[in-house]
């Protein structure tokens, strides 16, 4: 019975730290800092996390036709570093590729994958933490974040090593219509 009450209380101890590291960061992307222009508002599909050093992680959200949108990022640096890598990947569906060898039966359905093609990453781009873009189609994207480094391994935190870091990371997504421009 005694034993039964420790494993209960180490579970409750665990769900409550891991529920307050989430609502530490539950708002992080409100402190990201906004578009000097007006006409961009807030998108609803801004969004905070708990993000692990070397762990990816990302977001998905969908961009719609004549917006124009900004993302940008606010992170806790002195866990995470000064610099993250940030990739927009854009999600399409496509007929899953067979070998060269496998032969199509007739009558088989066919088979369907999330092909991701990278449509900007900050690397090429001086490790900006923010983007601009205009969307010409409604698309299925992911905004891939990684805070550089090495993840830990979870057998350390059993010997009494030091574990992972964690800290915030917030996105926030603004947008407008595309503006008219010329004629």
């Amino acid at each position: 019975m005694r034993l039964r009450h420790s494993i209960t209380t180490l579970l409750v101890a665990a769900a409550t730290f891991q529920g307050m590291a989430q609502s530490e960061c539950a708002e992080y992307w409100r402190s990201a800092s906004r578009s000097s222009d007006a006409r961009f508002k807030v998108n609803g599909q801004s969004a905070s996390a708990s993000l692990q050093v070397g762990v990816p992680t990302e977001l998905n959200i969908i961009i719609y036709k004549g917006q124009d949108y900004r993302i940008s990022t606010v992170y806790d640096e002195k866990v995470l570093g000064d610099h993250l890598v940030i990739r927009i990947v854009e999600k399409v569906r496509g007929p899953k590729k067979r070998p060269a060898s496998s032969v199509k039966v007739d009558g088989e359905k066919p088979e369907f994958e999330d092909v991701r093609k990278v449509i900007w990453d900050n690397q090429e781009h001086e490790m900006a933490d923010e983007v601009e873009f205009t969307a010409t189609s409604t698309k299925r994207i992911a905004i891939e974040i990684t805070a550089p480094g090495a993840p830990e391994n979870p057998k350390d935190a059993k010997r009494g090593r030091p574990q992972p870091d964690i800290g915030c990371i917030g996105i926030l997504i603004e947008h407008m219509p595309t503006p008219t421009i010329g004629f």
